[in-house]
C-alpha cells in the first residue's frame, strides 16, 4: 500500500484510505461470505459438473489409455440426446454424438486445438466427428442433438441465453442453437455456424462465449433449447460449457453519465505510438478520471528510455487524466543494474513506494471505481513472485471492496493461467508464482476484474475478455481482460499445445476503454493505428464490447424476484 507522501496523484477517499492501511488500522475484520454476491437474476444453469462422479473409463478411443476415467453419454436430468440412427454403430464410442467429458480426457484422445478451451470448467458437452471417426464408423452423417430440459419462461420476455463455446469449422459442417416454446413444433434459430459464416480455424469462435437473444412470445410458459451438430465424417468439433439463462439487461441508457477509464500496456520502448493513443483516448473519453498503464511502459528500463515516456506524460499533461496508475511488467527490469535500481526506475514514474498499491477512481455521478495493482516484488524465482505481504494486503483489499458491492479492478502485467488469449499456453500458468492461490482466491470475487497485458494477442480473438470459474468458487468466477498492446501483436502457431510456437504478425497500437455505471462495467477495445510517415494517422476504431454485469443486486438494481 502506498504511503501518502507517495500518492498525490490520488483524490480524497482514495489518499485516505492508503494512508488508513499504511498506519496498520484494520480497515476489513469479516469474511467476504459476509456480502456474498448475487448473480443478477438468474432463470437457470447447467455446467453439467453435476455428471462428475458419473464419468467412465475409457471405452475405445485409441489415443487414451487403457482405465482412464472421463466420459458419459448419460446427460444431466431432463437432457437428452438425439442421434442420427447411421452413428448408432461402430465409430468411437466415446464421441458417439454428444458427449459429457474433461477438457482433459478429451485432449488426451488427440489435442489439435481442443486444449485451447480454456474456459471449460470440470465436466464439458462435446459433439466430435473427428475423434467419432478414428475407428471405422461405417457411412454415416455425423448429426447429433443436445437438448435441454423444459425451463420456465412464464411472464417473461426478454431473457439472454448464454454459454461457454469452443468451435471449429470444417467444409460442410454446421452448428445451430433454437429454441421451441411449449411443445410447438417450431424451433427458432438463434444462432447459426457454418462455412458462409465461419472461416476455418476463426479464432473468434475457440475458447469463445455467446449471449444470444431470446424474445419470449406473450403468453409462452416453457422453452426447450437445443443444440444441433452435423458435419460429414471426420470433421471438426463443438464443446459447450456453462449454460444459463437470464433476464437480458436493459441497454445503457444515453443520458447515464458514467466513470471512465483509460487502459493501455506494452509500450515497450514506443514512446510515439503512446502519445498517439493517448490523444485518440482523450478523443473518446475526455472527461476520464485515471488512465491505468499494465506494464511494460520501456522496453529494458534504462533511464534515458523512461525519459521518453516522462517527456510523453508531460507533452500530454493537458489532457491526461486526473490520475495515473501503474504496475510494473518484465521489460521494465530487463536493463543492467540489478532488480532493486530498475524497480526504483519504475517505482520513481508510479509515485509509490511498492510495486502493489490501491487507487480510488472517483466521479461525480457517485461510481467510484476501486483499482488494485499487484507485481513482481522481487528478483526472482519466477517472473512474479509476490511475497506474503503483498498477498495478505490483495486477500484484504479485495474482500473489503467485495463488502462494499464494488465492482474492482485488479490490474497485473502477466496473465493468469488459463484466461485471457494465449494463456492456455502451459507456460503463462507459471509466470505468476503463486498463480494457483491468486486463481483460487479470485474466483471467490465475481466482483473482481483482472486486466493483464503481456501476451499482444489479438483483441479479435474469442477469448479476450472471459469468465475464469474455479473449483468451489462462485459459480460465475471472475473476469479477466486482455489490454491489447501498444507495440507489435502476436499469435500462436501450431495444431498442437506441445510443440507450439508464438509469432510476431504485425505492428498496432491498442488499448481500452472502462465505463463504470452502478449495474455494470461496459469494456471496449480499440484500434489506434499504426503511425504513417508523419507520425500520425486517422484511423480511432472500436474493435470489441463486453458488458461486465455487476453481481450485486442492491447496487445494481438487479433484484432477485
Amino acid at each position: 500500500m502506498p504511503s501518502p507522501s507517495s500518492t498525490r496523484r490520488l483524490r480524497g477517499p482514495a489518499l485516505l484510505l492508503a494512508a488508513a492501511v499504511t498506519a496498520g488500522l484494520t480497515v476489513f475484520s469479516g469474511p467476504a461470505a459476509d456480502a456474498a454476491p448475487a448473480t443478477p437474476p438468474l432463470e437457470w444453469r447447467e455446467g453439467f459438473d453435476s455428471l462428475a462422479d458419473d464419468l467412465q473409463p475409457r471405452a475405445s478411443d485409441p489415443g487414451i489409455a487403457a482405465g482412464e476415467v472421463g466420459f458419459t453419454h448419460d446427460a444431466p436430468k431432463g437432457w437428452s440426446i438425439e442421434n442420427d440412427a447411421s452413428i448408432e454403430q461402430g465409430g468411437v464410442e466415446e464421441w458417439r454424438g454428444w458427449s459429457f467429458t474433461t477438457r482433459d480426457f478429451w485432449v488426451d484422445a488427440e489435442d489439435q486445438m481442443r486444449n485451447r478451451f480454456a474456459r471449460a470448467h470440470e465436466v464439458i458437452a462435446v459433439a466430435d466427428s473427428d475423434e467419432f471417426d478414428d475407428l471405422p464408423a461405417g457411412a454415416h452423417r455425423f448429426d447429433t442433438t443436445l437438448v435441454s430440459p423444459e425451463v420456465r419462461v412464464h411472464r417473461q420476455s426478454d431473457l439472454k441465453l448464454a454459454f461457454d463455446t469452443h468451435y471449429r469449422q470444417w467444409t460442410g459442417q454446421r452448428a445451430t442453437v433454437t429454441v421451441e416454446f411449449d411443445g410447438s413444433g417450431e424451433q427458432v434459430e438463434l444462432l447459426g455456424y457454418d462455412s458462409s459464416t465461419v472461416a476455418q480455424d476463426d479464432g473468434r469462435l475457440m475458447n469463445g462465449h455467446e449471449d444470444l437473444d431470446v424474445q419470449v412470445p406473450a403468453g409462452a410458459k416453457r422453452a426447450v433449447f437445443r443444440w444441433r451438430f452435423t458435419a460429414e465424417r471426420n470433421s471438426w468439433y463443438w464443446a459447450v460449457d456453462n449454460v444459463h439463462l437470464t433476464k437480458a439487461q436493459p441497454p445503457v441508457s444515453a443520458e447515464a453519465d458514467p466513470s471512465s477509464l483509460w487502459v493501455v500496456s506494452d509500450i515497450q520502448g514506443h514512446p510515439g505510438d503512446f502519445s498517439h493513443g493517448l490523444t485518440d483516448l482523450a478523443a473518446l473519453r475526455p472527461d476520464a478520471g485515471g488512465l491505468l498503464i499494465v506494464g511494460d511502459l520501456v522496453n529494458s528500463g534504462t533511464t534515458a528510455e523512461w525519459d521518453e515516456i516522462y517527456a510523453v506524460r508531460d507533452e500530454r499533461d493537458g489532457i491526461l487524466p486526473p490520475q495515473v496508475m501503474s504496475a510494473i511488467g518484465n521489460h521494465e527490469r530487463y536493463a543492467p543494474g540489478g532488480f532493486p535500481v530498475l524497480r526504483d526506475r519504475f517505482l520513481d514514474f508510479a509515485e509509490r513506494d511498492q510495486v502493489w498499491g490501491e487507487y480510488v477512481v472517483e466521479s461525480e455521478n457517485g461510481v467510484d471505481v476501486p483499482v488494485l495493482i499487484l507485481g513482481q516484488d522481487a528478483a526472482g524465482p519466477t517472473d512474479v513472485p509476490i511475497s506474503d505481504e503483498q498477498m495478505s494486503w490483495f486477500r484484504e483489499r479485495l474482500a473489503y471492496w467485495t463488502t462494499q458491492q464494488r465492482q474492482v479492478l485488479v490490474a497485473t502485467h502477466f496473465p493468469l493461467g488459463n484466461t485471457v488469449s494465449a494463456s492456455w499456453i502451459p507456460w503463462y500458468s507459471e509466470h505468476h508464482q503463486r498463480n494457483d492461490e491468486l486463481t483460487d482466491l479470485l474466483g471467490d470475487h465475481p466482483n473482481a476484474v483482472v486486466l493483464s497485458g503481456h501476451t499482444h494477442y489479438p483483441l479479435e480473438l474469442g477469448d479476450w475478455a472471459v469468465q475464469r470459474r474455479t473449483p468451489g468458487g462462485h459459480p460465475d468466477g471472475f473476469w479477466a481482460v486482455n489490454t491489447g498492446a501498444m507495440h507489435v501483436e502476436w499469435d500462436a502457431r501450431g495444431e498442437n499445445t506441445q510443440g507450439i510456437t508464438e509469432v510476431v504478425t504485425r505492428d498496432i497500437n491498442r488499448g481500452l476503454t472502462i465505463d463504470a455505471y452502478p449495474d455494470r462495467l461496459v469494456v471496449k477495445a480499440h484500434d489506434f493505428g499504426v503511425a504513417g510517415p508523419d507520425g500520425g494517422n486517422t484511423m480511432n476504431q472500436q474493435i470489441r464490447e463486453v458488458e461486465i454485469p455487476n453481481p450485486f443486486p442492491r447496487r445494481s438494481g438487479n433484484w432477485p424476484r
